[in-house]
């Protein structure tokens, strides 16, 4: 019975550890573009903030905009795929945030989540709409290890962007 219990436990943790965490992502072509072509270099564009989050009197402010962009620029440079003068231009607008409370976490997964949900829009040289790529993260559970989310999930989702579009250029 004891291991009957300790088993079940043991499952639930494992459930909401695997559903603790989600990005969802896609590539959205524009127009008569079917994909981005292969070997693109990227330059980040002005990264907007459409949230409406306010920072409390507790929270440690920082601007979204900015850490969206450098976290976009950081994701690029390690995949080898940014170039101030990349032809190809990538603008964010930030649709959604929310810091969460990682003992929140920890206390009731769901409760506390940090979310961050962008739409990036893929531009080609002439100003016209390549693709859009909305980007939703969001993490749900977890205690200690999910501490500093609110900051990191930026992180996330930049590497997410750069994912998708490393994949829709092997895609031809």
């Amino acid at each position: 019975m004891r291991q009957l219990r300790t088993l079940s436990l043991l499952l639930l943790f494992c459930v909401l550890f695997t559903a603790g965490c989600s990005t969802k992502s896609r590539i959205t072509p524009m127009g008569d573009a079917a994909h981005i072509p292969a070997g693109s270099t990227f330059s980040v564009g002005q990264t907007v903030d459409d949230s409406s989050f306010k920072f409390g009197e507790q929270d440690e402010k920082f601007s979204l905009c900015d850490t969206m962009s450098a976290s976009l620029k950081n994701a690029l440079v390690q995949e080898a795929m940014e170039s101030a003068q990349g032809p190809l231009v990538i603008k964010t607008r930030i649709l959604a945030y929310a810091p969460g409370n990682a003992f929140a976490r920890w206390l009731v997964p769901g409760a506390g989540a940090t979310k961050l949900s962008t739409e990036s829009e893929v531009y080609a040289p002439d100003g016209s709409m390549l693709a859009k790529i909305p980007v939703e993260r969001s993490i749900a559970a977890g205690g200690g290890y999910t501490i500093g989310a609110w900051k990191y999930v930026f992180d996330d989702v930049a590497k997410e962007i750069v994912a998708v579009l490393k994949k829709d250029m092997t895609a031809k």
